[in-house]
């Protein structure tokens, strides 16, 4: 496929419709349809810094003659009985020469308005009263300006080439229409055909022979639309987080041909494409070559995002250590360079991964940068609304509900960051509704509304799948998939895992994603069906490494321990969790996490015999729940209470000792039913209210109390009333 620098033969088609514009050709129905379409293919859309670009449609840099057709051909045009289209078409045939290409680029001059003060202003005789004089800068004023620069530079090879690529772009339409195919009856070059010239002349085969062979290669390609097509592609990369499809690339690598041009663009794509596919060396090299690339042509401010990217790729690899040195070089640059975008970027990210992965950074000598954690997050959002970058501020407030949840601080100001960040999303469009919906199933999940948590992940796969990124939407599959495990849905867990597209498993880390998740449903269905075998020889596969994912990670460790308690392993177990207790310990983890583990441990204690230190466990876990999951709470409160009227049963009430510890563990009792009922009331649970209140009724009649018994029981029977 020929390259040419910016004219193609689509573009030739865009100035007849300029013309026809110009000359008040257009019904005013037709007026913002056809500018539309002209602006849309004839200018390239300008990013903004501080929204979040819309996802567009792919940008085809070769679009049929047909898409001319579906513009013009509902329209009627100010000729009684003729479409838009057949003047459209009947101006495309008049071009019937290479000359008369020469005079459309150039008459197109006298389309634009000239200078009050231009001495070279001249109107030509034949303009009519009602054309329309294009601005030189309007976007279709640059684009009629640049168009006839950009011919007037072509060396004359270049342009015959350019006008065989017409002919070939406009052949499709000779049979189009009847007054069409009148107009190309004489044949595409008029000249050719006055001469009498025919096909298998030594002349015409001069002039014209190559049509076929250059038919065979394909269309004439511009660099400009190269380049589109490449920033294009560069965007859907970052937005969507995937690779190159297949088709795409076969096409790409068509367009540059076998010597292909030297294109910047190219070479961040390759960048991208090469390190989702886990190819460490390849985006190595070509994120070295991008650069150098931008350096030449001395474009200094991509230096610092150079760094930023080496930083994001090291980090990835598990290169830790070469990340931060990375990252704090960048930040450097970036104050440096007074680029606040760069700046409040890494700084976000840098915080992401003191958060996501604390033992790795500290073990790669970070030591923090912003304070603390909530420091931090109020600085970043400080300088998001100062810079107006609202998709960093739409990220911040999401990480303040996350610091919430995870200090265990109240639902409700985890829910004000989340409604806050939703209100921005909503007001400034932004793309960040697959995050903001992971967040919300994420809460409702440890409040124990486990169908509520279901419904808002398929709500991301179901209403903002288009346009959002490939790994959201596969961690809200993955998550369900879990959720049906947790019921004993085995096969519909791995039936919904083994639904998600071949291509998501071309990018390395959502293939390990994907993969971790089927290991570990697998791995659980095993240990409750005690195939130790199974288990075996699942586990050494599910060995994450310390760059996989933190939440992942922790849930295949928690299915390792329980392996390890169920086939009777207690003390590897043991070793396990207080393992793993001391890390989430240093590394500040997330409360879920801790109690989770303290959980594990008193169901070990429980296994082996020492229901004491189990009690004591889930007490510590009880009291690290403090202002958190007020269910999960009572829950706990209402078991250790329950165990201690269990164990206050088995003293002996012969002897005074007994009647002494029997007391001692009843009013233990006592505390902890207290502690559920206030719990179960904060959250308006009346049959967990109403559970605790008996609970007292029956230890005051077992005491001999009627008279409380009897209070006990009012009360129980005016909550219930109310």
């Amino acid at each position: 496929m020929a390259v040419s620098r910016y004219l193609t033969a689509q573009k030739i088609s865009l100035l007849v419709l300029v013309n026809l514009y110009c000359d008040s050709a257009l019904p005013s129905s037709a007026t913002i349809p056809v500018l539309s379409f002209i602006l849309s293919h004839a200018i390239p859309s300008a990013p903004s810094s501080a929204r979040a670009r819309r996802p567009r449609e792919e940008h085809n840099a070769s679009f049929p003659i047909q898409d001319f057709e579906d513009v013009l051909q509902s329209f009627t045009s100010n000729m009684p009985g003729r479409t838009l289209l057949d003047v459209f078409l009947k101006h495309l045939w008049e071009i019937n020469s290479f000359d008369a290409l020469y005079d459309l680029f150039n008459n197109i001059d006298n389309l634009l308005a000239k200078a009050a003060d231009d001495p070279d202003q001249v109107v030509p005789a034949e303009q009519s009263p009602d054309t329309i004089l294009l601005s030189r800068t309007s976007p279709l004023g640059a684009f009629v300006r640049r168009a006839r620069i950009e011919f007037v530079r072509l060396q004359f090879d270049d342009a015959l080439k350019l006008w065989s690529a017409f002919i070939l772009y406009r052949a499709p339409t000779a049979q189009w229409t009847t007054r069409t195919a009148g107009l190309a009856s004489s044949g595409f070059d008029h000249n050719a055909t006055e001469l009498g010239l025919r096909p298998g002349e030594d002349l015409y085969e001069v002039a014209y022979g190559h049509l076929e062979n250059e038919a065979e290669n394909g269309e004439v390609v511009s660099m400009d639309d190269l380049e589109r097509l490449l920033e294009f592609q560069l965007e859907r990369l970052q937005r969507l987080g995937c690779r190159v499809p297949g088709e795409m690339r076969t096409q790409l690598r068509s367009m540059l041909g076998p010597t292909p041009p030297v294109l910047r663009q190219s070479h961040i794509v390759r960048f991208f494409d090469a390190w989702k596919a886990g190819d460490y060396t390849s985006a190595f090299d070509n994120l070295h070559q991008y650069y150098d690339y931008a350096t030449q042509a001395r474009e200094k401010v991509h230096y610092q995002y150079a760094l930023l990217h080496m930083a994001i790729l090291q980090a990835d690899f598990g290169c830790f250590g070469e990340a931060i040195a990375a990252i704090n070089e960048t930040i450097a640059t970036a104050r440096e360079n007074q680029d606040m975008n760069c700046l409040n970027f890494s700084l976000s990210w840098l915080n992401h991964m003191s958060k996501a992965y604390p033992k790795q950074l500290k073990g790669a000598g970070y030591m923090g940068m912003l304070g603390s954690e909530r420091d931090g997050l109020i600085f970043l959002k400080a300088k998001a609304k100062e810079t107006k970058m609202y998709h960093l501020l739409g990220a911040t407030l999401l990480n303040e509900a996350r610091l919430s949840m995870s200090t265990g601080d109240s639902v409700a100001r985890a829910l004000e960051h989340m409604y806050q960040a939703s209100h921005l999303i909503i007001k400034e469009d932004l793309t960040t509704q697959g995050g903001l919906r992971l967040l919300e199933s994420t809460l409702y999940s440890r409040l124990g509304i486990s169908h509520l948590s279901t419904v808002y992940s398929e709500l991301l796969l179901h209403c903002y799948q288009q346009g959002g990124a490939v790994d959201e939407q596969i961690r809200a599959v993955c998550r369900g998939a879990i959720s049906a495990m947790q019921n004993g849905n085995y096969d519909k867990a791995l039936h919904q895992l083994e639904a998600i597209p071949s291509a998501s498993h071309r990018t390395l880390k959502f293939h390990q994603y994907i993969y971790y998740c089927t290991g570990l449903i697998k791995l659980k269905r095993a240990i409750h069906r005690t195939d130790w075998t199974l288990c075996s020889a699942l586990l050494p596969s599910l060995r994450p490494d310390q760059s996989s994912d933190p939440e992942l990670s922790f849930l295949l460790t928690q299915a390792h321990v329980e392996y390890l308690i169920a086939s009777g392993n207690f003390s590897s177990a043991f070793s396990t969790i207080e393992e793993y207790a001391a890390s989430l310990n240093t590394q500040g983890a997330d409360i879920a996490q801790r109690i989770t583990i303290l959980l594990l441990k008193a169901k070990l204690f429980a296994r082996v015999g020492k229901p004491e230190a189990g009690f004591s466990i889930a007490l510590r876990a009880a009291s690290a729940l403090e202002d958190a999951n007020q269910e999960t709470i009572a829950t706990l409160y209402c078991h250790l209470g329950d165990s201690y009227v269990g164990l206050a049963g088995l003293e002996d009430p012969a002897t005074s000792q007994g009647v002494r510890a029997r007391a001692i563990k009843i009013s233990r009792a006592e505390m902890y039913i207290d502690g559920a009922r206030e719990c179960y009331k904060k959250i308006e649970d009346i049959d967990g209210e109403c559970e605790q209140l008996m609970k007292k009724a029956l230890i005051a009649k077992l005491r001999g109390d009627e008279q409380l018994a009897e209070d006990w029981a009012d009360n129980y029977n005016r909550v219930w009333e109310e």
